[in-house]
């Protein structure tokens, strides 16, 4: 009885340590910047954004710089559509879920259409 108590202690303690994946477990788990209402389809580094709301998630950049007109988002959309971003930013074309907006380890945002 002792082992099969001990087995079981080890097997929870292995399922409450395991990492959870964040596409199953809904995505960042950092509260949203807001949202952004992009008023027509537009492009940025090559990637769609079709007109619609999108919320936006900042991670290691303060929300105000990322969202509002003088926000990063705003500024990378006002960018002609094959345009590179501005330095150090890249566009993580490999990344899951919605599209993500680098600017080194740590630092960066995604924006996720949300509705129409």
């Amino acid at each position: 009885m002792l082992k099969l108590l001990s087995a079981l202690v080890l097997v929870f303690t292995f399922l409450l340590t395991m990492p959870i994946n964040s596409a199953v477990a809904g995505g960042p788990k950092v509260p949203s910047c807001g949202t952004y209402k992009v008023l027509k389809n537009e492009t940025i580094a090559g990637q769609a954004f079709p007109k619609g709301t999108y919320v936006v998630h900042a991670i290691g950049v303060p929300c105000n710089k990322v969202i509002g007109k003088k926000g990063l988002f705003a500024r990378f959309l006002r960018l002609p559509d094959n345009a590179t971003l501005p330095k150090p930013w890249i566009y993580l074309a490999g990344a899951v879920g919605a599209p993500k907006f680098s600017a080194g380890q740590g630092i960066g945002f995604r924006a996720q259409r949300i509705s129409p």
